[in-house]
């Protein structure tokens, strides 16, 4: 009971963690809006891919290790900030007038690798990243956490990741919110490269 317990608590900061502003959470906005549901799909899956990376390295001790060293952290930092710059930079350039004129959602979107690269890339670079899952497979392994929550929780969260994105996605992509971002295509793109640069 107590295992279950523990998986529902870290399931619920994860869920919490995915409420709150960050750049992934902007970059499921821009590519949903920008592009298209399958597009929001695939970057969630690089979403989840990263986070399965992250887990595993938390759980073998080498990001404790890498993030204990300024200059890996910092070189990690910059690199990202870098990243998140570029992004924000080519969502101010998306021209609204030739997204307006293509009739098909098809011709706008961006390849499913592209997608899945833009979204893993994001959450790699990501300095905050490596600390989170430190913090809670840590405190996990640290409390004695029986071995199979450890390991669900390895899997479960990278799918709850996937999840979570993929609901933003749905969301984003209703023809009503669609309809709306349509009309004001270029203040909301102003907007999120303005979020970009800002993270």
């Amino acid at each position: 009971m107590e295992g279950f317990i523990l998986i529902g608590s870290v399931l619920l900061i994860h869920v919490l963690a995915w409420l709150t502003p960050g750049p992934q959470i902007a970059l499921i906005i821009r590519n949903s809006l920008v592009y298209s549901r399958k597009t929001g799909f695939w970057t969630a899956v690089g979403f989840a891919i990263g986070n399965f990376i992250h887990i595993s390295l938390a759980v073998s001790g080498v990001a404790l290790i890498f993030t204990a060293s300024p200059i890996a952290h910092n070189v990690i930092k910059y690199v990202g900030v870098g990243y998140l710059l570029y992004i924000g930079l080519k969502t101010f350039l998306i021209k609204p007038q030739a997204q307006a004129t293509q009739s098909s959602e098809h011709h706008r979107d961006i390849p499913h690798l592209s997608a899945l690269r833009i979204g893993l890339v994001t959450n790699l670079l990501s300095p905050k990243a490596p600390l989170f899952f430190i913090s809670i497979f840590g405190s996990l392994l640290s409390t004695n956490a029986p071995t199979w929550v450890v390991g669900f929780l390895m899997f479960a969260m990278p799918l709850n990741t996937l999840f979570m994105g993929y609901m933003w996605t749905l969301f984003l992509t209703h023809r009503h919110i669609k309809a709306r971002y349509a009309t004001f295509q270029p203040t909301i793109n102003n907007v999120l490269g303005v979020v970009f640069v800002i993270f």
